[in-house]
């Protein structure tokens, strides 16, 4: 992917009073209740860049009860959507040069429209809190090959070249950390003046260091310090240009079997349609552009009919009419015109059948065009009913996949890359395990294209997905919608938001018995989620080829396992895997379990100290961990690093609450879920930092659970 969403919120729009932050990964899942402003959330980021060109539209999109204030207060400026972007790694680069900044500033971007159409566009991230070594090591490597190019350096005596390249090389600290902080990059600056203090009159040699040494290493002390970066208007459309585009689809844009031309011709020129409405014609005018004729050709090409004027009123306006039949040469014309619209219609046909063979798993389909006059038909035909039927006549299921289908095809321009999917209720038609299909393809989808859609539908919440879902509903005390990432029970108003996901478990458990999934119980959501990106990384890497599933269940804490060992246990008593922190809670309930369920098969409890060592490591001490200390200095913004505070090969877990605790931060309920979500948004990074010792570890680990 390039330029990714990082998170959004929505501000004064329709029924948002304002939301909270929305963190959006490759994945994300909005559950929640009806009316609870799921809808309200996705159209709102869509109009922040539509790829359809989407109108922003105040009397529909301004809150009702707050419109006769925009209306007398001139609100047209007020912000209803704000984002931060990551940028990619060429459009970074060349905003840093534009800005004079270093890249590292200019990663993150906050795009906000106005109910205007107005675009605000800042880079107000320019602080950082550390610095990649291997980028400082590029730099002064590469001041090295420019300097032994230079007649200035050549033409010294070779003590003095000999203690330059001495000194350039000891500039980098002797850490393991992989990062440099303030201190350690100020330090460099120093020794970098200190050497060229040395060089007494010379003049070319101190220019090379001050020109391309020093000053690069001034524009990283700058970006500690978090200077502001000044953008130009060029540079800020530059971003625009660049940002990914956002395609919505709800199934109001449902396609019927049998299209009336005449009236879509209307519609296609009109701009008073309502929502709805718009959504149909905008579904209408992409199936259009595929097959590469517009409804007024299709509608001309099958009109043999020629109409003649015969009188006017006063105004101007048609009286009446009369139809004349055409010419014997203009009858000729009309046949090579419509034979000519029937080869393009079953080419885009044709093409259309290869295309949709690749996304849609519920079978084999085929489909035709037909244009008749006034009329355009979709027919349908598959393996089990060759006969062409309309596709209205076919399940809502396939007419929704279809529809979107198309408008995602056609609004990317087929290309799939650089858009954003907005699905709103997806798939509520379609069969239960044609859900399961859905919810598959759309991990698939989301490796190319972010995601965000809405649903209520336990069999579209992906369990090994929690990090990337929500829960939306409304405060009861203040009727605002909210946002939460805390998917437990304890939240009143949340409790029927979230019934899809403690419903998703129930299913997920019911896969471990109906399709042989090998089941491993785990605390809590954080140690799905890391065993999931362990597990991720393992397969890609061809570290794990186990042929059966290994599906990680989440019981709530050690409270919970006992009601999910009854469940997930299959019919001849073979007993799930269950791994435990190795804290004193994880301890002593491996110590009953062995003395009582597992009594038998006490081989099944595992503890992460059994991987690592014997100290009460948790599931966040598997991770690799100076990917992971990074991340929390990033997440938890203080003036002492917790980089500095870490002790080597001691549980993490507890030195980030003491650390915190020392400096005066508050980890929220949850924080661990949280840091864990944070984590895995950084996969690729995270991933790129594991060791060989910690890899075997995994595989070790990985072996256990595949053993019979």
């Amino acid at each position: 992917m390039g330029t990714k969403l990082l998170r959004y919120k929505v501000i004064n729009f329709r029924s948002i009073e304002e939301s909270d932050w929305i963190t959006a990964g490759d994945n994300t899942c909005l559950v929640g209740t009806n009316e609870a402003g799921k809808t309200n959330l996705l159209i709102a980021l869509w109009k922040l860049r539509p790829a359809n060109n989407e109108p922003i539209v105040p009397l529909s999109d301004y809150p009702r009860h707050l419109y006769s204030n925009f209306k007398a207060g001139n609100h047209e400026k007020d912000i209803f959507i704000e984002a931060d972007f990551e940028l990619d790694e060429t459009v970074s680069s060349k905003v840093a040069i534009d800005c004079g900044c270093d890249i590292e500033q200019v990663r993150t971007v906050l795009v906000k429209r106005a109910f205007d159409g107005l675009y605000y566009i800042s880079l107000p991230y320019s602080k950082i809190q550390s610095y990649n070594e291997s980028r400082v090591k590029t730099l002064i490597d590469g001041f090295k090959v420019k300097l032994s190019n230079s007649e200035a350096f050549t033409k010294e005596p070779e003590l003095l070249q000999t203690k330059i390249t001495e000194a350039l090389n000891s500039l980098l600290p002797n850490n393991e950390s992989g990062t440099l902080n303030l201190i350690e990059v100020t330090a460099i600056k120093e020794k970098i003046n200190g050497l060229i203090g040395e060089f007494g009159k010379k003049q070319n040699l101190p220019e090379l260091f001050n020109t391309h040494l020093l000053k690069p290493i001034l524009k990283i002390i700058n970006s500690f310090n978090g200077q502001a970066i000044v953008t130009t208007e060029e540079t800020r459309k530059y971003i625009l240009t660049k940002l990914p585009k956002f395609v919505y689809y709800s199934d109001y844009g449902n396609l019927d079997s049998e299209i009336y031309l005449p009236r879509v011709i209307e519609d296609m020129e009109r701009t008073d349609l309502t929502e709805s409405a718009r959504a149909k014609a905008r579904t209408l005018d992409v199936l259009f552009q595929y097959v590469n004729l517009s409804a007024q050709e299709i509608y001309d090409l099958g009109n043999d009919r020629k109409t003649i004027i015969k009188k006017h009123d006063a105004y101007d306006r048609e009286i009446s009419s009369v139809e004349q039949n055409l010419s014997a040469e203009e009858v000729t014309d009309w046949a090579e015109k419509k034979k000519e619209r029937g080869v393009l219609l079953r080419s885009a046909a044709g093409e259309l059948t290869k295309s949709f063979k690749k996304w849609w798993q519920q079978g084999n389909y085929i489909f035709s065009f037909e244009a008749d006059g006034s009329h355009f038909r979709i027919n349908v035909a598959d393996e089990l009913r060759p006969e062409p039927i309309e596709l209205e006549g076919r399940s809502r299921g396939l007419q929704w996949f279809f529809s979107f289908f198309l408008v995602f095809l056609v609004e990317t321009k087929q290309e799939h890359t650089n858009a954003i999917l907005l699905l709103d209720e997806p798939g509520l038609s379609l069969h239960p395990l044609a859900q399961y299909d859905l919810a598959t393809f759309f991990k698939r989808l989301s490796e190319d294209n972010q995601l965000i859609y809405t649903s209520h539908s336990p069999f579209l919440v992906d369990m090994d997905n929690l990090a990337n879902v929500m829960a939306v509903y409304v405060d009861k005390s203040t009727g605002r919608t909210k946002v939460s990432a805390n998917l437990r029970y304890n939240e009143s108003d949340s409790e029927k938001s979230i019934y899809p996901i403690h419903a998703a478990l129930g299913l997920t458990v019911s896969d471990t018995l109906l399709l042989g999934c090998l089941a491993v119980l785990v605390e809590g959501p954080s140690d799905q989620i890391y065993l999931s990106m362990i597990k991720r990384y393992l397969v890609s890497k061809g570290k794990f080829l186990n042929s059966k599933e290994v599906v990680f269940i989440p019981t709530g804490g050690v409270k919970g396992m006992a009601a999910v060992t009854k469940l997930v246990s299959s019919r001849d008593n073979v007993l799930p895997f269950v791994l435990l922190d190795s804290d004193k809670v994880g301890k002593d309930y491996a110590k009953q379990l062995k003395t009582s369920t597992y009594k038998d098969q006490q081989d099944k409890i595992l503890e992460v100290a059994t991987f690592l060592d014997e100290k009460a490591f948790e599931i966040e001490d598997l991770m690799p961990v100076q990917q992971l200390i990074d991340i929390v200095d990033r997440k938890y913004r203080s003036d002492n690093y917790f980089n500095d505070s870490y002790v080597k090969d001691e549980p993490i877990v507890d030195q980030i609450e003491l650390w915190a605790g020392k400096n005066k931060i508050e980890l929220e309920k949850g924080w661990k879920v949280e840091l864990a979500k944070s984590v895995i948004k950084q996969f690729d990074r995270v991933m790129g930092g594991v060791s060989e010792e910690l890899e075997a570890k995994w595989v070790t680990l990985y072996e256990t659970f595949s053993k019979k």
